[in-house]
């Protein structure tokens, strides 16, 4: 450190201020000499520079503790000339450096005993903050999900000495253990700042939690949060992931939902929760709501990804497909049981069966490989005999997407599987000869080349229409996967994905699709899988859209956005009148006994922000369902509210030529508050909801 004097005041010293009555450098410039009425000590200037909240100080009549001190926690030397400390003249005595100096001497070539290049290392040790260096190590592991063990790893000390010796010289490697306790410390630290922004949030705050078990078997629960910020812009955040030690009932899972909620302060702002429709999830919102004073079926939505799952499943398995999955083991081969249990369910069971054969077997595999080879060989298709062998992709035990995945590409590869079935009969009857000549009559042939596992022309068929059917739960739930909040997207677009007012329209939209492959299958011979499936699916997705009218969450959603307003309703449910009648009362209680009369604090008008562009071309069936059902109206009048005129009975009746055209509901509420500033509270609460509880999923896989 160089001689420049600390400014007069007081030092911080352990909470407590230090009064000057002069100061000096001492020793080898790095101690600063305070004092106090007739104490006087030495202050560590190295530490104070580095931010140590606790800087070490000494006695000034014992100068050597502190000479000790600056040789053995930073590396410094006196300069020549200088008194030494004790630890530094029995280093000099071994022939010993401190700590780290000679392989940072080694390093940069520099010659200690001269006394300008023993200043250069000086000041590279001084230069390295351990704390920050911890701090970026630790910001690593975090950001990348690694186990807090590779903060020991003997490779990555290697890697940081080769960088800067000063990390082994300064001994800020850290353990474990240091790594868990700084992230907790760091949690806690902000945790506060977490609760400032959450309580000045304009509006209600949405909740979705979802449980996981960890590889580690630890039982966690994702909470996580749905907000405004003070812009009205939509955000979130991860509260918390307790562990449920205990059983999985509603009233622990309530317990640990509602501990997280009161230790941020938002007991009085909780406004509507994202679950998936497992029971134990409306027991635990019964506790909830009777806490925090809601009725539980009001402010419950259900993920839509979660209902589509169970349709899906519906269609590809048939009854009790839940049943069916807890009965798969998923590890290890197929045991002949098991591939009896697939094989009962179809056309998609026997191709699970087949996938997983050939999947499993580095033989078939290899095979399958040699035969795409040799076809692309013999091409005279230039692209043809660019391309790669592919493989087989196996699915996910009876998770749709990975089935929709597992049988597009086994439909890619359908005539290279039926020769390397083929192929592989063939070959397996040639290993198995008689003495004769013949096959052996107790051969029992592999599963896959026995005719009854085989897949017909007829399930080929029946397999396409299945990946045709699950192509638009495809294109349907990637819309609705999301965080409602806006981007530049892919094509010169902005937009968002996961926005409560398609979930409606997604239901309409894939019972729509089902409604065509009714008819598709009649046509179908001895097809009892394929009908009887889609009846089921169908089903399915229609018993949770009739759930949909006990939550004003999915109707004010999607009334409350200016391109579609009750228009929608009154052009879909034309032959359910009473179903628009329903859920108009139930929105206009919601703005009559809970926002008409709502308080407002003043706000100050912004500047109008442009519109984010549409998108201009499309392939996607869902987003093309959702333009044709854009409200598209002739203006209707937009003049000023009279006074005592109701905002929400106006708005209904009052639209803009260009409402048709908006993509960001938000930030057209945004701009409206002005004009409707309790409705537009009303508008945004409803608007930023989630369909889907998938942010809880990416918080807990994230954590590994």
């Amino acid at each position: 450190m160089n001689s420049t004097s600390v400014r007069s005041g007081g030092i911080s010293q352990a909470g407590r201020s230090l009064s000057e009555s002069g100061r000096r450098v001492a020793g080898p410039g790095n101690l600063d000499d305070i004092q106090k009425e007739d104490a006087r000590r030495w202050i560590c200037r190295a530490c104070i520079r580095k931010n140590n909240p606790h800087p070490r100080h000494f006695e000034a009549d014992g100068i050597h503790n502190a000479y000790n001190h600056l040789f053995n926690d930073h590396g410094i030397r006196a300069p020549p000339g200088m008194t030494q400390g004790t630890a530094e003249k029995k280093a000099n005595s071994k022939g010993r450096k401190p700590p780290g100096q000679r392989t940072l001497a080694e390093s940069m070539k520099l010659d200690l005993h001269d006394p300008r290049e023993q200043a250069i290392a000086n000041d590279f040790i001084k230069r390295f903050d351990k704390e920050h260096f911890r701090r970026l190590l630790i910001d690593w592991i975090v950001a990348k999900n690694h186990s807090f063990s590779i903060a020991e790893e003997a490779e990555l000390h290697a890697i940081f000495d080769y960088l800067n010796p000063s990390v082994s010289a300064r001994k800020a490697n850290i353990t474990h253990t240091t790594v868990r306790e700084k992230i907790v410390a760091a949690f806690e630290q902000h945790k506060q700042k977490v609760i400032e922004v959450l309580g000045k949030a304009p509006g209600l705050i949405h909740i979705s939690f979802d449980g996981w078990r960890s590889g580690n078997r630890y039982a966690l629960y994702g909470i996580c949060c749905f907000f405004r910020d003070e812009n009205n812009m939509p955000c979130k955040i991860t509260l918390g992931l307790p562990e449920v030690s205990a059983r999985h009932t509603g009233p622990n899972i309530a317990a640990e939902i509602l501990d997280v909620i009161e230790s941020y302060q938002i007991q009085d702002k909780i406004g509507y929760f994202t679950l998936d429709n497992a029971k134990n999830n409306d027991t635990a919102m019964e506790i909830i709501g009777g806490e925090l004073g809601f009725v539980r079926a009001r402010r419950r939505g259900r993920c839509f990804g979660h209902t589509l799952n169970l349709s899906a499943k519906a269609i590809l398995f048939g009854h009790d497909a839940d049943a069916f999955e807890r009965r798969i083991s998923g590890v290890g081969p197929l045991t002949e049981a098991e591939h009896l249990i697939w094989r009962k369910k179809g056309p998609a069971g026997k191709l699970h069966n087949l996938v997983v054969a050939i999947h499993r077997s580095d033989l078939l595999t290899g095979m399958l490989r040699n035969i795409q080879q040799e076809a692309f060989n013999k091409s005279s298709d230039p692209k043809l005999n660019a391309r790669k062998p592919l493989d087989v992709i196996l699915d996910n035990d009876t998770r749709w997407l990975s089935q929709l995945y597992m049988i597009r590409r086994a439909l890619l590869l359908r005539d290279y599987i039926e020769r390397l079935i083929a192929h592989h009969r063939i070959d397996f009857e040639q290993q198995n000869k008689a003495k004769r000549g013949g096959p052996k009559k107790s051969l029992t042939l592999p599963f896959i080349c026995q005719p009854e596992n085989q897949l017909s022309d007829k399930d080929w068929e029946v397999v396409e229409i299945f990946a045709q059917i699950l192509s638009y739960y495809e294109a349907t739930i990637k819309m609705l996967e999301g965080d409602g909040q806006i981007r530049k997207r892919k094509r010169g677009w902005t937009g968002s994905y996961g926005n409560i007012w398609d979930v409606i329209q997604g239901f309409e939209f894939l019972l729509e699709q089902l409604e065509r492959f009714k008819d598709i299958a009649k046509d179908f011979p001895d097809t009892e899988h394929f009908r009887i499936n889609i009846n089921l699916g169908w089903q399915k997705l229609n018993e949770y859209y009739e759930i949909l009218s006990e939550t004003p969450i999915y109707y004010a959603g999607l009334a409350l956005h200016p391109a579609y307003r009750w228009k929608w309703f009154e052009r879909n449910w034309t032959d359910r009148p009473e179903w628009i009648d329903e859920a108009k009362n139930m929105v206009h209680d919601v703005w009559r006994f809970e926002y008409r009369e709502a308080a407002l604090p003043g706000q100050e008008p912004p500047a109008v922000e442009p519109v984010p562009k549409q998108r201009k071309t499309s392939d996607d069936p869902f987003q093309e369902y959702l333009k044709r059902n854009r409200y598209t109206a002739p203006e209707a009048g937009h003049g000023g509210l009279t006074s005592g005129e109701d905002e929400y009975l106006h708005w209904i009746t009052h639209c803009e030529s260009g409402d048709g055209s908006i993509d960001d509901a938000l930030a057209y509420w945004h701009e409206k508050r002005f004009k409707y500033p309790n409705l537009s509270r009303m508008a945004l609460d409803f608007l930023t909801i989630q369909p889907m509880s998938a942010e809880c999923d990416y918080s807990l896989t994230d954590e590994g």
